[in-house]
C-alpha cells in the first residue's frame, strides 16, 4: 500500500530534513512513500482541496498560519487524513486545544529524534489505515442492509504493562490507573470514523496490570483479553519485540506499545514488522504522551474489532 504524505514548514531546511528522515526510514524510493512539501500553507490547503494525503505534518509556528489553524482547515476538507504537529514551544494548553480542534493523532518535538518521529509515522499511518477499512466495511454494509451497523463502546479498558524494572512498573501503572482527562481525544477519534454518529461523553478508566516476567505475561495474555500491552524492550528473559510478537499471535487485536530509551529506528522497523506494534514511547515518557499513545491504541483496537464484526455480518469474516 503507497502513503502520501504531505510535510507543510516555513523552513526549507526542516523540510529537507523531513523528506531525508522519512525517505531513509520508510524506503519512499521503493514507492511506499510519495511526499510532497510546501513552505506556505495557504498553498497546502489549496494542495488538499484537490489531493488526497494519508499523513500532514505541519509546523506549529508558521508566519502565515499557525499550524492548528492549518491543520483545522485539513480537517474540513480531508477529515481522514492523520494530522502531526511539529514544535519546540507548544505547551500544555495549547496541547489540549489543538486536540480538540483538530483531532491531532500525534506531536513530535523540535528537535525530534529519529525514534520518535519514526514512531509517530508509524502509528499515524496504522490508523490511517484501519478508518479506511472501516469506511470501507460500513459503505458495503449500509448498501446490502440499507443502515449502518449499530456502534458500541467499552467503559473500562484493561492494560497490561511488562517490564523487569519495578520502579517502571510502578510509575506506568500508577500514572494509567488515574482518572485521563484526555476522553476528549477518543471522542474525537470516534466522530471522525464515524460521521453523524452519537457517542456520550466519557471518563476514561484504566485498569492497570503490571507483570515483571514476559513469559508470565504470555501466559496471562492467553486467559485475559487486554486491550493494550505496554512491552519494555530490554528484558533479559526476552526482548520486548519477542514478547509483542508473542501477544500478537495470541491476541492480534489488542493494541501493543514498545517502551525503551535504548532502542533504535533499526529496531523500531523489526518491532512493526514482526510484532505490528502500534506504536513506540521513548524513556523517558511525560504523561501528555503516555496516554494519549494508549487511548489512540485502544481506538485503534475498537475499530479493528468493529472492522471484524461488520465483516462477520457481511458473512466475509
Amino acid at each position: 500500500m503507497q502513503f502520501k504524505i504531505l510535510l507543510v514548514d516555513d523552513d526549507e531546511l526542516v523540510l529537507n530534513a523531513l523528506r531525508r528522515e522519512l525517505s531513509s526510514q520508510f524506503g519512499a524510493e521503493s514507492g511506499k512513500l510519495q511526499i510532497e512539501a510546501l513552505t506556505s500553507p495557504r498553498e497546502a490547503l489549496r494542495r488538499v482541496e484537490d489531493t488526497e494525503f494519508d499523513l500532514v505534518i505541519a509546523d506549529y509556528r508558521m508566519p502565515e498560519m499557525d499550524g492548528v489553524k492549518f491543520l483545522a482547515g485539513l480537517q474540513a476538507l480531508q477529515p481522514d487524513a492523520a494530522r502531526i504537529v511539529l514544535s519546540g514551544q507548544v505547551e500544555q494548553d495549547n496541547l489540549s486545544e489543538a486536540i480538540n480542534r483538530t483531532g491531532i493523532y500525534r506531536f513530535v518535538s523540535k528537535p525530534w529524534t529519529e525514534m520518535a518521529l519514526a514512531s509517530a509515522v508509524t502509528q499515524a499511518l496504522a490508523y490511517r489505515k484501519v478508518i479506511a477499512d472501516n469506511r470501507r466495511l460500513a459503505q458495503a454494509f449500509r448498501d446490502r442492509f440499507g443502515h449502518a451497523p449499530r456502534l458500541t463502546g467499552e467503559r473500562r479498558y484493561h492494560i497490561l504493562v511488562v517490564d523487569d524494572d519495578e520502579n517502571i512498573l510502578r510509575a506506568v501503572g500508577r500514572e494509567l490507573s488515574q482518572r485521563s482527562r484526555f476522553g476528549e481525544l477518543y471522542s474525537v477519534l470516534y466522530h471522525e470514523a464515524h460521521p453523524g454518529a452519537r457517542l456520550e461523553a466519557r471518563t476514561f478508566r484504566f485498569v492497570t496490570e503490571v507483570c515483571s516476567s514476559p513469559r508470565d505475561a504470555i501466559d496471562w495474555t492467553e486467559d485475559t483479553d487486554y486491550d493494550v500491552v505496554i512491552a519494555d524492550y530490554r528484558m533479559p528473559e526476552m526482548d520486548g519485540i519477542r514478547l509483542l510478537e508473542a501477544v500478537r499471535r495470541v491476541r492480534p487485536e489488542t493494541g501493543r506499545i514498545l517502551l525503551s530509551g535504548q532502542a533504535d529506528v533499526t529496531a523500531l522497523i523489526e518491532a512493526v514488522n514482526r510484532a505490528d506494534i502500534f506504536c513506540f514511547i521513548e524513556k523517558p515518557w511525560n504523561a501528555f504522551d503516555l496516554r494519549t499513545a494508549v487511548i489512540q491504541a485502544i481506538s485503534w483496537r475498537n475499530l479493528v474489532i468493529e472492522n471484524r464484526e461488520i465483516g462477520n455480518a457481511m458473512g466475509l469474516g
